[in-house]
């Protein structure tokens, strides 16, 4: 657990339960909103669409990194986010993070990311993200924690971490 001025942080495993079941398809929901606003059909359609999306989302992760850990990301004992991580012998790969967009704008996800960064620091790995291009707040707040772009591959960028590039970084600032 991680406790500021802003709450207590902590990242639990996510319970194959209806109420955690239900908290992931409302994040997953809520971070679509705008893009579900904009869409010319009915709300019963868009449930739909946004079930089977979050479907295959879910479905894709568990094939691709079958050993991932899924977390619910809590502030103050209350659901706010999701961190899926996986851990491999050459590297730890952040598969996703979602945070409620009620809850953005406060630094959590960079307090998540930076909790998270313990684990492949401890390890001795470098950390692996893949983030849309046109994700321009995730992309800075990757950077902000020290991962270097590495890759484009239109649609995503690849970032790595590494604890000894890292060190270069306190706080989201370069030093010297």
């Amino acid at each position: 657990m991680t406790e500021s001025t802003q709450g207590a942080l902590t990242l639990r495993p996510a319970r194959d339960d209806e109420d955690d079941a239900a908290f992931l398809f409302a994040l997953f929901a809520a971070t679509r909103a705008a893009e579900m606003a904009a869409a010319p059909i009915d709300a019963k359609a868009k449930d739909f669409l946004l079930r089977v999306q979050h479907r295959s989302m879910t479905e894709t992760y568990r094939r691709e990194y079958p050993n991932a850990r899924w977390e619910v990301v809590e502030l103050d004992g209350a659901p706010v986010g999701r961190l899926v991580t996986d851990v491999a012998e050459a590297c730890v790969t952040y598969v996703d993070i979602a945070i409620l967009p009620e809850a953005q704008g406060r630094g959590l996800a960079r307090r998540v990311m930076l909790k998270a960064l313990a684990e492949p620091r401890r390890l001795g790995l470098p950390a692996r993200v893949s983030v849309l291009m046109q994700n321009v707040a995730s992309l800075r707040l990757c950077e902000r924690v020290g991962f270097v772009r590495v890759e484009e591959s239109p649609p995503f960028v690849r970032l790595e971490w590494n604890a000894q590039e890292a060190v270069r970084f306190r706080f989201g600032r370069e030093i010297a």
